[in-house]
Protein backbone atom coordinates (compact mmCIF):
# COMPACT_ATOMS: atom_id res chain seq x y z
CA UNK A 1 0.00 0.00 0.00
CA UNK A 2 1.67 3.21 -1.32
CA UNK A 3 0.33 6.16 0.71
CA UNK A 4 2.65 8.83 -0.47
CA UNK A 5 6.77 9.30 -1.39
CA UNK A 6 7.23 12.38 0.51
CA UNK A 7 8.34 15.04 -1.25
CA UNK A 8 11.38 17.24 -0.34
CA UNK A 9 12.37 15.21 2.32
CA UNK A 10 15.77 16.43 3.07
CA UNK A 11 14.36 20.37 2.64
CA UNK A 12 11.82 19.10 5.53
CA UNK A 13 14.36 17.58 7.63
CA UNK A 14 16.64 20.68 7.73
CA UNK A 15 13.96 23.26 8.13
CA UNK A 16 11.96 21.79 10.66
CA UNK A 17 15.37 21.47 13.11
CA UNK A 18 14.64 18.31 14.21
CA UNK A 19 18.46 17.57 14.92
CA UNK A 20 18.24 19.82 18.10
CA UNK A 21 16.21 16.42 19.00
CA UNK A 22 14.48 17.74 21.90
CA UNK A 23 10.43 19.28 22.09
CA UNK A 24 7.47 18.58 20.34
CA UNK A 25 6.89 18.43 16.78
CA UNK A 26 3.95 17.58 14.85
CA UNK A 27 2.86 16.37 11.07
CA UNK A 28 -0.33 17.86 10.53
CA UNK A 29 -0.95 16.26 7.58
CA UNK A 30 0.85 12.82 8.44
CA UNK A 31 -1.07 10.73 5.03
CA UNK A 32 0.90 7.47 5.08
CA UNK A 33 3.72 8.68 7.83
CA UNK A 34 6.23 9.41 5.49
CA UNK A 35 8.17 12.68 6.73
CA UNK A 36 6.59 11.77 9.73
CA UNK A 37 9.02 8.35 9.58
CA UNK A 38 11.91 10.11 8.54
CA UNK A 39 11.47 12.49 11.21
CA UNK A 40 11.57 10.23 13.98
CA UNK A 41 14.37 8.33 12.17
CA UNK A 42 16.73 11.45 12.63
CA UNK A 43 15.96 12.43 16.41
CA UNK A 44 16.66 9.77 19.54
CA UNK A 45 14.54 11.80 22.45
CA UNK A 46 12.24 14.48 20.29
CA UNK A 47 8.56 13.77 20.93
CA UNK A 48 6.08 13.82 17.84
CA UNK A 49 1.97 14.10 17.12
CA UNK A 50 0.62 13.06 13.71
CA UNK A 51 -3.02 14.45 12.72
CA UNK A 52 -4.62 12.76 9.99
CA UNK A 53 -8.24 13.36 8.65
CA UNK A 54 -8.57 10.05 6.44
CA UNK A 55 -8.89 6.63 8.57
CA UNK A 56 -7.19 4.62 6.09
CA UNK A 57 -4.36 6.75 6.09
CA UNK A 58 -4.08 6.65 10.37
CA UNK A 59 -4.30 2.75 10.25
CA UNK A 60 -1.23 2.62 7.55
CA UNK A 61 0.57 5.01 9.58
CA UNK A 62 -0.25 3.59 12.85
CA UNK A 63 1.87 0.42 11.35
CA UNK A 64 4.57 2.05 10.39
CA UNK A 65 5.07 4.38 13.32
CA UNK A 66 5.23 1.38 15.56
CA UNK A 67 8.93 0.87 16.70
CA UNK A 68 8.38 4.98 17.70
CA UNK A 69 5.07 4.32 19.26
CA UNK A 70 6.53 5.51 22.57
CA UNK A 71 7.65 8.70 21.15
CA UNK A 72 4.55 9.46 18.55
CA UNK A 73 1.15 9.86 19.04
CA UNK A 74 -1.30 10.08 16.07
CA UNK A 75 -4.75 11.65 15.79
CA UNK A 76 -7.50 10.83 13.54
CA UNK A 77 -8.92 14.47 13.44
CA UNK A 78 -8.57 17.86 11.24
CA UNK A 79 -5.55 20.22 11.63
CA UNK A 80 -7.98 22.61 12.67
CA UNK A 81 -8.37 20.99 15.61
CA UNK A 82 -4.61 21.12 16.73
CA UNK A 83 -4.80 23.44 19.75
CA UNK A 84 -7.57 21.28 21.40
CA UNK A 85 -5.49 18.44 20.89
CA UNK A 86 -2.60 20.03 22.09
CA UNK A 87 -4.48 21.46 25.61
CA UNK A 88 -5.85 17.90 26.28
CA UNK A 89 -2.40 16.82 26.36
CA UNK A 90 -0.97 19.59 28.18
CA UNK A 91 1.20 21.09 25.39
CA UNK A 92 1.56 24.51 25.57
CA UNK A 93 4.00 24.99 22.68
CA UNK A 94 5.36 23.02 19.58
CA UNK A 95 9.04 23.15 18.49
CA UNK A 96 7.83 22.24 15.04
CA UNK A 97 4.66 22.04 12.67
CA UNK A 98 4.19 20.43 9.15
CA UNK A 99 1.98 20.59 6.79
CA UNK A 100 1.84 18.76 3.45
CA UNK A 101 -1.27 19.66 1.84
CA UNK A 102 -2.94 17.49 -1.65
CA UNK A 103 -3.99 14.29 -1.50
CA UNK A 104 -2.14 10.82 -1.40
CA UNK A 105 -1.37 7.56 -4.58
CA UNK A 106 -3.22 5.73 -2.18
CA UNK A 107 -6.28 8.19 -2.48
CA UNK A 108 -6.02 9.11 -5.87
CA UNK A 109 -5.35 4.95 -6.62
CA UNK A 110 -8.17 3.70 -4.51
CA UNK A 111 -11.86 3.72 -6.82
CA UNK A 112 -13.92 3.37 -4.17
CA UNK A 113 -12.67 7.14 -2.94
CA UNK A 114 -13.91 8.85 -5.78
CA UNK A 115 -10.81 11.17 -6.14
CA UNK A 116 -9.35 10.19 -9.35
CA UNK A 117 -10.93 9.83 -12.90
CA UNK A 118 -9.16 6.76 -14.39
CA UNK A 119 -10.70 4.24 -12.29
CA UNK A 120 -14.22 4.03 -11.81
CA UNK A 121 -16.09 4.48 -8.44
CA UNK A 122 -18.75 6.27 -6.97
CA UNK A 123 -18.72 9.99 -6.51
CA UNK A 124 -17.38 9.91 -2.86
CA UNK A 125 -14.17 12.42 -2.75
CA UNK A 126 -14.50 12.97 1.22
CA UNK A 127 -11.20 12.55 3.59
CA UNK A 128 -13.78 11.45 6.27
CA UNK A 129 -16.55 9.36 5.96
CA UNK A 130 -18.72 11.88 8.71
CA UNK A 131 -18.13 14.71 5.51
CA UNK A 132 -21.09 14.97 2.77
CA UNK A 133 -19.83 13.02 -0.46
CA UNK A 134 -19.82 15.08 -3.60
CA UNK A 135 -23.18 13.19 -4.99
CA UNK A 136 -24.63 14.50 -1.45
CA UNK A 137 -23.39 18.04 -2.36
CA UNK A 138 -24.26 18.46 -5.98
CA UNK A 139 -27.81 17.49 -4.70
CA UNK A 140 -27.78 21.03 -3.07
CA UNK A 141 -25.82 23.04 -4.95
CA UNK A 142 -26.79 25.91 -7.44
CA UNK A 143 -25.52 26.26 -11.40
CA UNK A 144 -23.81 29.60 -10.13
CA UNK A 145 -22.07 28.46 -6.88
CA UNK A 146 -21.18 25.08 -9.09
CA UNK A 147 -19.14 27.65 -11.60
CA UNK A 148 -17.39 29.68 -9.66
CA UNK A 149 -15.81 26.60 -7.94
CA UNK A 150 -14.99 25.31 -11.02
CA UNK A 151 -12.94 28.64 -11.38
CA UNK A 152 -11.73 29.47 -8.26
CA UNK A 153 -10.35 25.87 -7.27
CA UNK A 154 -9.42 24.30 -10.22
CA UNK A 155 -8.80 27.71 -12.97
CA UNK A 156 -11.20 25.75 -15.09
CA UNK A 157 -10.81 26.62 -18.23
CA UNK A 158 -14.16 25.71 -19.42
CA UNK A 159 -15.97 26.31 -16.31
CA UNK A 160 -19.38 27.59 -17.02
CA UNK A 161 -20.15 25.24 -19.83
CA UNK A 162 -18.77 22.02 -17.78
CA UNK A 163 -20.14 23.09 -14.89
CA UNK A 164 -23.58 23.77 -16.16
CA UNK A 165 -23.36 20.54 -17.92
CA UNK A 166 -23.01 19.01 -14.31
CA UNK A 167 -25.53 20.70 -12.27
CA UNK A 168 -27.78 19.15 -15.57
CA UNK A 169 -26.69 15.75 -14.61
CA UNK A 170 -26.22 15.83 -11.29
CA UNK A 171 -29.44 13.81 -9.66
CA UNK A 172 -28.60 11.31 -12.35
CA UNK A 173 -24.65 10.75 -11.97
CA UNK A 174 -23.33 7.95 -9.69
CA UNK A 175 -19.64 7.38 -10.69
CA UNK A 176 -16.27 9.23 -11.40
CA UNK A 177 -16.64 7.77 -14.61
CA UNK A 178 -19.98 9.21 -15.26
CA UNK A 179 -18.19 12.66 -14.40
CA UNK A 180 -15.59 11.68 -16.70
CA UNK A 181 -17.74 11.58 -19.34
CA UNK A 182 -19.39 14.54 -18.79
CA UNK A 183 -16.31 16.61 -19.11
CA UNK A 184 -15.28 15.24 -22.23
CA UNK A 185 -18.63 15.72 -23.91
CA UNK A 186 -18.17 19.57 -24.01
CA UNK A 187 -14.13 19.70 -23.98
CA UNK A 188 -11.89 19.39 -27.15
CA UNK A 189 -9.83 16.25 -26.89
CA UNK A 190 -7.02 18.38 -26.59
CA UNK A 191 -7.75 19.86 -23.37
CA UNK A 192 -9.37 17.18 -21.63
CA UNK A 193 -6.98 15.20 -19.49
CA UNK A 194 -5.45 18.97 -18.02
CA UNK A 195 -9.59 19.87 -17.31
CA UNK A 196 -9.99 16.48 -15.74
CA UNK A 197 -7.20 17.25 -13.26
CA UNK A 198 -8.37 20.43 -13.10
CA UNK A 199 -12.11 19.79 -12.33
CA UNK A 200 -11.50 16.63 -9.98
CA UNK A 201 -9.21 18.93 -8.10
CA UNK A 202 -11.63 21.79 -7.70
CA UNK A 203 -14.34 19.53 -6.42
CA UNK A 204 -12.33 17.41 -3.89
CA UNK A 205 -11.27 21.18 -2.67
CA UNK A 206 -14.92 22.04 -2.25
CA UNK A 207 -16.18 19.13 -0.65
CA UNK A 208 -13.57 18.93 2.28
CA UNK A 209 -13.44 22.49 2.64
CA UNK A 210 -9.73 22.50 2.01
CA UNK A 211 -8.92 26.41 1.48
CA UNK A 212 -10.66 27.22 4.37
CA UNK A 213 -9.43 24.50 6.56
CA UNK A 214 -6.24 26.04 5.54
CA UNK A 215 -6.22 29.48 6.72
CA UNK A 216 -8.00 28.30 9.89
CA UNK A 217 -4.88 25.61 10.64
CA UNK A 218 -2.52 28.20 9.82
CA UNK A 219 -3.50 30.74 12.09
CA UNK A 220 -3.40 28.01 15.16
CA UNK A 221 -0.32 26.20 14.44
CA UNK A 222 1.90 29.51 14.56
CA UNK A 223 -0.39 30.45 17.77
CA UNK A 224 0.94 26.87 19.02
CA UNK A 225 4.97 27.67 18.03
CA UNK A 226 7.67 28.55 21.07
CA UNK A 227 10.24 31.40 20.09
CA UNK A 228 11.82 30.06 17.29
CA UNK A 229 9.81 27.01 16.97
CA UNK A 230 9.37 26.12 12.54
CA UNK A 231 6.27 25.94 10.59
CA UNK A 232 6.61 24.16 6.94
CA UNK A 233 3.81 24.28 4.90
CA UNK A 234 3.96 22.27 0.95
CA UNK A 235 1.46 23.03 -1.30
CA UNK A 236 0.38 21.87 -4.69
CA UNK A 237 -2.30 24.03 -6.06
CA UNK A 238 -2.00 27.57 -6.84
CA UNK A 239 -4.84 28.50 -4.31
CA UNK A 240 -3.36 26.76 -1.20
CA UNK A 241 0.45 28.52 -2.50
CA UNK A 242 -1.51 31.78 -2.15
CA UNK A 243 -3.24 31.34 1.09
CA UNK A 244 0.32 30.30 2.79
CA UNK A 245 2.21 33.08 1.04
CA UNK A 246 -0.44 35.64 2.39
CA UNK A 247 -0.96 34.33 5.86
CA UNK A 248 3.35 34.08 6.24
CA UNK A 249 3.72 37.87 4.74
CA UNK A 250 0.91 39.17 7.08
CA UNK A 251 2.31 37.56 10.22
CA UNK A 252 6.28 38.74 9.56
CA UNK A 253 4.79 42.36 8.92
CA UNK A 254 2.66 41.41 12.10
CA UNK A 255 6.00 40.40 13.74
CA UNK A 256 5.27 36.87 14.63
CA UNK A 257 7.23 34.86 12.48
CA UNK A 258 10.11 35.73 10.29
CA UNK A 259 10.35 34.28 6.98
CA UNK A 260 13.59 32.14 6.37
CA UNK A 261 12.68 32.07 2.78
CA UNK A 262 11.33 35.36 1.09
CA UNK A 263 10.88 32.75 -2.32
CA UNK A 264 9.13 29.87 -2.97
CA UNK A 265 10.91 26.46 -2.70
CA UNK A 266 10.84 23.85 -5.11
CA UNK A 267 11.53 20.38 -5.76
CA UNK A 268 14.83 19.80 -7.63
CA UNK A 269 14.74 17.84 -11.10
CA UNK A 270 16.47 15.07 -10.14
CA UNK A 271 13.64 14.76 -7.15
CA UNK A 272 11.13 15.41 -10.10
CA UNK A 273 12.65 13.13 -12.53
CA UNK A 274 12.51 10.27 -9.37
CA UNK A 275 9.32 11.38 -8.23
CA UNK A 276 7.16 13.15 -11.45
CA UNK A 277 4.32 13.80 -8.85
CA UNK A 278 6.46 16.44 -6.96
CA UNK A 279 6.51 18.39 -9.42
CA UNK A 280 3.69 21.16 -8.35
CA UNK A 281 5.34 21.08 -4.77
CA UNK A 282 6.29 24.22 -3.20
CA UNK A 283 7.64 24.38 0.39
CA UNK A 284 7.46 27.44 2.29
CA UNK A 285 9.08 27.98 5.67
CA UNK A 286 8.49 30.03 8.96
CA UNK A 287 10.11 30.66 12.01
CA UNK A 288 8.56 32.05 15.40
CA UNK A 289 9.32 35.47 16.70
CA UNK A 290 9.69 35.97 20.45
CA UNK A 291 6.35 35.65 22.21
CA UNK A 292 4.72 38.55 24.07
Amino acid sequence: MIFHQPVLLVEVLNYMNVARDTGYFCDCTTGGAGHLLAMLKKTRKAKFLGIEWDQDAIIHAKNRIRPYKDRCFLYKDNFINLGLILDRLGIKHLSGILFDLGVSYFQLTTAKRGFGFDRNGVLSMTMSPENPSLRQKLEHTSRSELISILKAYGDVRSHRRIGSEIYENRKKMRTTFELKQLVEKVTPKRFQNKELHKVFQALRIWVNNELENLKLGLAVAIDRLEPKGRIVVISYHSGEDRIVKRTFRQMHNNGQIRLLHKKVIKPSDEEIEVNPRARSAKLRVGERCGLS
